[in-house]
């Protein structure tokens, strides 16, 4: 079987000018906004606050964004600092999803120790006055409510990836092979389109193999293949929150089913950047699997947060507390520390 996506322009709506609004940038808002609201929710039904995701929603911008920007330039494009200082400054050209994990790892661990102390100053001032202390952070909990909203963010965020032609791979005639996006080739004069309407058309021409010629070579869509990854995984998640589960347990579950899927498809990259025979991303891909498999075995015999959750709330006598500011879901005879 050919190759079935057609050649079609990178998705943008022009405002004045030079500027438009991209297609990508779109997608990836609405992966945070919908994302977000995913993880939230697990918050919730988990017995944490949901404000707090709401509050680090914005931390998670910046580290997508600026420490995307520096692994691209550090894993792939390190002579290129050098050369170029002034690169650094400009974060929307070139992103690593690695060097966003790791930066948005960092950040929430920053993020929630600064809510622990917070807490901690709050529960000194409740001691003194004799009332019940806010639940302290439960790190891995939150991490899993992230992560569990990250599945539904990051298929609209590789969506993004697959309108902008950003992550090509080797030329193929598989069936998902997309046309027209392959880099370091060569244009035809035949494949552009002038419009996406235009390109929408050309559906039509799929089945009759003889134009196919038409469109050129198609590549492996990277982005487009991880957007698929993502949208198993969204049904995935869902049902195995039916049942509790430890506080660590999706954290865990996405690195390790992640790690796997981005080594092999790293295979069908074009990069020219290999250490040891390979990837930036393959060498973080191995590290997500120790990291995934390390939580899932250090954290099995914890108490899942939803049980722990009811045992607080019995214990305050059945009654969740209403604490101002969305401090806490509910209060406790103590304040633990950090998970």
């Amino acid at each position: 079987m050919k190759p079935l996506i057609p050649n079609f322009p990178v998705v943008k709506f022009p405002i004045f000018g030079d500027f438009a609004i991209h297609g990508f940038g779109i997608l990836v808002a609405v992966g945070f906004m919908l994302g977000s609201r995913m993880s939230m929710g697990k918050a919730a039904r988990d017995g944490l606050d949901p404000e707090l995701i709401n509050r680090i929603v914005g931390w998670m911008v910046a580290g997508v964004f600026i420490g995307g920007h520096l692994g691209h330039l550090l894993f792939y494009y390190p002579e290129q600092i050098l050369s170029d200082p002034m690169s650094i400054l400009r974060v929307w050209d070139g992103l690593s999803s690695f060097g966003g994990f790791l930066a948005c790892a960092i950040l929430a661990v920053v993020f929630f120790q600064r809510e622990q102390a917070r807490i901690r100053s709050v529960n000194r001032q409740r001691t003194k006055a004799n009332k019940a202390l806010l639940p302290g952070i439960s790190l891995p909990g939150y991490f899993d409510a992230l992560f569990y909203g990250f599945t539904l963010g990051w298929f609209f965020g590789r969506m993004g990836c697959f309108v902008a032609h950003d992550h090509a791979g080797v030329p193929t005639d598989f069936a998902l092979g997309v046309y027209g996006m392959c880099k370091d080739m060569p244009a035809d004069p035949v494949v552009a389109c002038d419009g996406l309407v235009s390109c929408v058309e050309r559906v039509g021409f799929l089945i009759d193999s003889p134009r196919l010629a038409s469109f050129g070579t198609a590549c492996h869509d990277l982005g487009l293949y991880e957007a698929f990854w993502s949208l198993a995984m969204i049904p995935l998640f869902t049902l195995l929150d039916r049942k509790p589960r430890f506080p660590g347990f999706f954290a865990g579950m996405w690195l390790l089913c992640y790690g796997p899927a981005r080594l092999v498809l790293d295979i069908f990259r074009t990069t020219d950047t290999r250490y040891f025979g390979v990837t930036p991303a393959q060498v973080g891909s191995l590290a997500m699997i120790a990291v995934g498999i390390a939580i899932l075995v250090t954290q099995r015999n914890k108490k899942p947060l939803v049980v722990a959750h009811a045992e607080r709330v019995a214990a305050a006598g059945g009654v969740a507390a209403e604490e101002t500011g969305g401090e806490a879901a509910a209060a406790s005879p103590a304040a633990p520390p950090v998970d």
